[in-house]
């Protein structure tokens, strides 16, 4: 029998799915990425993108393109009956990108389809998934052309990112758990001129329901609204008129709404699948998990399940791991899946709350729990996607003790000081023009590279005699993995950089979608060989330390 084709077919190109195409060809991965519908949605529909994404977009060259064109939010506004609660400070996010970026997903999804098409690579529009089956050996799927026509295609694994309505999903007799919420809502894209600041998001709850007011620049806004009064039954989108009285209604600053650039009702979904991985198909996005609007994760989730993802793929595809690893994708995503669908169901349901008695507890409490200082940075970081971990995967193993940085971790926003030795180790440092002696001051994510592993040698004394022992470890895997010598930066980033790693000597390996997979001293170099020999290159029987 033949073996099965390298290709992964993508049914969907949302910003789920456009990222899965993205992150496969910049591995070399050959893909072919379906739409039914006829060309680029128009609509903004989601339009927060977090910190954690903007990490990931930066170690892939594309942040820049997103933050110029979006507008920063440094903080979001809750009113209760009138009055202001509590302002939540984005600036307090530990990231480079303290802020909610709000971005239409028109533009989200132009700027990952451009870097796509300079992968070589085009999104084929009007084509439908009509038919699919599958073997041990790979994916055969029917696609449907706009003019009728019929195509057969062989793929090694199949990713279904077609969205909430997943026709994969519903032919794999995959539940879709969950509930469906009772209240309506609107949704609009319009100007606002009046008194709210266009560096917030704005959250009001009152008797009559939600309303929140996201400033996309100047005077643009997103609306959504629960409970919208008025007849819904007459098929018609929400009228500017209509949206202008949940405003008055709900809100005690003085505005005036205009210019509406579309709108639509709709209902809240609160779902998700139990399995992601069924054989050879994969899912991800909104046809793995909907849930609320609320504090806008659902995008940066669908995004982030794909950078989890492609890397996994493109190694067993490549033959430098066993087909075991992509388990994980599973093992890792379901838990933030989880997490996610319930905190975002619990802030749609506590901020909409109409009952007297929910709505004076939430007055009441918000001012005073939200006034403390840690329960504002646990809510900014889980907002922001950069309190997301994967400490219970399979993949995330310790061996080492000091410092508040786990296997499992997201790599923090730190300085560091990147030592140049003579010597290369393995493959050597990324920087371009090869390993230089001294050492430079760098943040710890220009020293990344989303193509590889990266083993961060930290606060070692005898570099030397250690270089030795890892060449000898990892020489079957110069293909796979960077290395890097830090120590403490200077001044007032030093305490960060011990917070995070300690003063003990550590090797620390960050997975290509900069969260650590291992962590061990110089003296556990046995285990680094053992987590290297479970998970990568089948058949090459790596060196023991």
């Amino acid at each position: 029998m033949p073996s099965p084709s390298p290709l992964v077919l993508i049914s969907g190109a949302g910003p789920t799915g456009i990222t899965a195409a993205l992150e496969l060809r910049r591995f070399g991965i050959p893909v072919r990425i379906i739409e039914a519908q006829d060309g680029p949605s128009k609509t903004s529909r989601a339009i927060g993108v977090q910190a954690r994404t903007l990490e990931e977009l930066e170690l892939r060259g594309l942040a820049d393109e997103f933050v110029r064109l979006g507008n920063r939010a440094s903080g979001g506004i809750i009113y209760g009956d009138g009055r202001q609660l509590l302002r939540v400070d984005f600036t307090r996010i530990e990231s480079r990108y303290n802020f909610l970026l709000l971005l239409s997903e028109a533009d989200t999804e132009r700027i990952l389809r451009e870097a796509l098409a300079k992968e070589g690579t085009r999104i084929e529009f009007g084509m439908k998934m009509s038919a699919f089956a599958q073997n041990a050996d790979g994916v055969t799927a029917t696609l449907e052309h706009k003019d009728g026509r019929l195509e057969e295609v062989s793929a090694a694994y199949l990713i279904s990112a077609e969205g909430a309505h997943s026709t994969i999903r519903s032919s794999l007799n995959l539940e879709f758990k969950g509930k469906t919420l009772d209240e309506h809502y609107a949704l609009a894209d319009l100007h606002v001129d009046g008194g709210l600041s266009v560096s917030d998001l704005h959250i009001f709850s009152s008797e009559h329901g939600f309303m929140g007011l996201f400033p996309l620049g100047g005077s643009h806004f997103r609306l959504i609204a629960s409970n919208p009064p008025g007849n819904l039954s007459d098929g018609q989108d929400p009228t500017l008129e209509q949206l202008q009285a949940i405003y008055d209604q709900r809100s005690h600053v003085p505005a005036r709404l205009r210019q509406l650039g579309w709108s639509s009702w709709f209902h809240i979904n609160s779902r998700m699948v139990e399995k992601l991985k069924v054989g050879r198909i994969f899912l991800g996005g909104d046809a793995a998990h909907i849930h609320s609007p609320a504090a806008g994760q659902g995008m940066n989730t669908g995004i982030q399940d794909m950078m989890n993802l492609a890397w996994k793929l493109a190694l067993v595809l490549k033959g430098q791991a066993s087909s075991e690893l992509l388990d994980t994708y599973q093992q890792d995503r379901l838990p933030v899946m989880r997490s996610i669908l319930s905190r975002t169901e619990g802030l749609t349901e506590i901020v909409g709350a109409e009952s007297p008695l929910v709505r004076g507890i939430f007055n009441h409490l918000v001012p005073w729990i939200g006034g403390l200082n840690f329960v504002e940075e646990n809510a900014t970081a889980s907002i922001s996607q950069i309190a997301l971990n994967y400490r219970d995967s399979p993949l995330s193993t310790d061996h080492a003790a000091g410092g508040t940085l786990r296997a499992g971790d997201r790599v923090p926003e730190l300085r560091v000081r990147a030592v140049r030795t003579e010597r290369e180790i393995g493959i050597g440092l990324r920087r371009e023009g090869g390993v230089r002696t001294g050492s430079e001051e760098s943040r710890l994510f220009d020293l990344l590279d989303p193509s590889r592993f990266t083993l961060l040698l930290v606060n070692i004394k005898d570099a030397a005699s250690l270089q030795a022992q890892l060449a000898r470890v990892l020489e079957p895997l110069r293909q796979l993995i960077s290395v890097v010598q830090i120590q403490p930066p200077g001044g007032e980033f030093q305490k960060h950089f011990r917070e995070s790693f300690g003063s003990r000597s550590l090797l620390v390996l960050i997975r290509p979608d900069a969260y650590v997979g291992y962590r061990g001293n110089e003296y556990s170099l046995t285990k680094l060989a053992e987590y290297c020999r479970h998970w990568f290159s089948p058949g090459v029987a790596l060196r023991a330390a």
